[in-house]
């Protein structure tokens, strides 16, 4: 049975992609090589053929028909990359917890983000800083799909992803872990004042609504980035890349 996979497409998400994976062990041979499959040539199709082949990836001609049906009939501009993928679920979270979490650990939780482009863009920022885990709720929640994996630019396939029947619940699980479980929120005391130590979780809502009523009342802390502007919160992709910094700065990631 061929195993499960996703498909890479816009040529900078393919493009960002294959570099990640140039400095991994290269050659065909290794159980996670992708392929870059494409139907017509161009320069900046060359150009990526010659970027995948030196990073050890699969490369293979096709019928522009299969690969129409490969990719649901998506854009695709005649190359899309071909990634196995696996698809981590409660029973990986319950492994997530039962396991030597490290004392840095950070997790995070997203409650009601639908915008595709935004958990994209959360995945990347997620990737970026060195995740452990991102938590989903099975309802009121984006999937990974094309747009995700165009915006993420192929991280949202390196973020170790899990979706849960039950958010408050999962952080409940999360703090008796030992973890610390911060959210997001305009009325929270600002992330400058706020002590942020051992395993972290951070809880980000949707834009506009927030977090739920039963997430907001899971967490331990509610914090806020200070800012400025007249409007009244960040996108949420943006904020989840100042809050990650914020505590892996705290945890001394970028110490000299």
């Amino acid at each position: 049975m061929k195993a499960p996979t996703r498909y890479v497409t816009g040529l900078r998400a393919i493009e960002a992609y294959v570099e990640r994976i140039a400095d991994q062990e290269k050659g065909p041979s290794r159980p996670t090589a992708p392929t870059l499959l494409y139907s017509r040539t161009s320069k900046r199709i060359e150009a990526l053929i010659t970027l995948a082949d030196a990073a050890g990836v699969r490369i293979s001609r096709v019928d522009s028909g299969e690969l129409d049906a490969w990719v649901g009939g998506g854009r695709h501009r005649g190359v899309v990359l071909e990634v196995p993928y696996v698809a981590h679920s409660v029973a990986d979270f319950r492994s997530f917890l039962s396991s030597d979490v490290p004392a840095d650990a950070v997790v995070l939780a997203l409650d009601g983000v639908t915008d595709p482009h935004n958990l994209g863009a959360v995945l990347r920022s997620a990737d970026q800083f060195g995740v452990d885990l991102v938590v989903l709720p099975s309802r009121r929640s984006a999937r990974l799909n094309d747009t995700v994996l165009r915006t993420s630019a192929g991280a949202a396939l390196e973020v170790p992803l899990v979706t849960v029947p039950n958010l408050p619940r999962a952080l409940a699980d999360l703090k008796e872990a030992g973890c610390w479980v911060y959210g997001a929120d305009v009325r929270g005391d600002s992330v400058v004042s706020t002590r942020i130590t051992g395993r972290v979780v951070l809880v980000l809502g949707s834009e506009g609504e927030g977090m739920g009523r039963l997430v907001r009342e899971s967490c331990d802390f509610l914090v806020r980035i200070p800012a400025f502007g007249t409007i009244d919160s960040l996108n949420v992709s943006v904020a989840a890349g100042v809050l990650l910094y914020e505590i892996r700065r705290r945890q001394g990631l970028f110490d000299e």
